[in-house]
């Protein structure tokens, strides 16, 4: 990837943050918007196939966590909000670096996930938000089979639309959901990724989250054939400010 569409990358997604939050500031001009950051961590498994410059490796075992502690050597995970009456906007980022040195394969896997979107709440419809956005992934594959290693380095943005429920269940509890599409077939040929979290209130700055979220993605080219699903719990602190 060259250096000219890494920095129309980066423009597209400055562009849209400024946008973004300049229609945040014209229709809140008169009201308070909310900021929130959420430190979390996703306890996810991993199951599917990847196949690394035309050769296929074996199938990911869904059945142990890929993101288990005892597998991870780092890992980093945010998210960040800006809300108004009715229009909204987020980012959140994932990096985590996995290798599992007990399985005869030895996968190794670097990935970083980062997501920029927007939201507006229905007038018409109540408790429903449509949500826009992008989602980079970069990954970064090795996989060690005997004394042979694969490599591969890929990265890719997907546009992706979806919708998000809340609901007060209680005066301190909350109940969100959320679901969105991407890829299209414009860089990976699928990209769903599905979210229920509930939210308890201790008070007007702190919150404890907790959820379970799926992501599947669906991408291929010259040198990775990535058909992966991430499953798991999550868990989160969310501050107001």
């Amino acid at each position: 990837m060259n250096n000219w569409v890494h920095l129309s990358r980066l423009l597209i997604i400055v562009a849209g943050s400024v946008l973004w939050q300049t229609n945040l500031k014209a229709e809140d001009l008169q009201q308070t918007i909310q900021y929130e950051i959420t430190p979390y961590l996703w306890l996810a498994s991993i199951g599917g196939t990847t196949a690394i410059g035309g050769g296929e490796t074996p199938p990911l075992d869904s059945d142990y966590n890929f993101f288990s502690l005892d597998n991870l050597n780092g890992v980093a995970s945010a998210t960040f909000s800006a809300r108004g009456q009715q229009w909204g906007f987020l980012f959140d980022f994932l990096v985590v670096e996995f290798e599992d040195a007990q399985l005869q394969t030895t996968p190794r896997l670097n990935g970083r996930i980062v997501e920029a979107a927007a939201s507006y709440r229905l007038e018409t419809v109540r408790n429903v938000e449509l949500i826009a956005g992008i989602r980079q992934q970069d990954i970064d594959v090795e996989t060690t089979i005997l004394n042979q290693t694969l490599q591969a380095s890929v990265d890719w943005i997907d546009p992706f639309v979806g919708i998000v429920y809340t609901s007060a269940l209680s005066s301190r509890i909350q109940l969100s959901l959320r679901g969105d599409a991407g890829g299209f077939g414009i860089e990976s040929d699928l990209a769903v990724n599905a979210e229920a979290m509930l939210r308890y209130r201790f008070g007007d700055t702190f919150s404890f989250k907790f959820g379970y979220r799926h992501l599947k993605v669906k991408f291929e080219d010259s040198s990775l054939v990535y058909d992966v699903s991430l499953d798991g719990l999550l868990f989160g602190l969310g501050i107001r400010f």
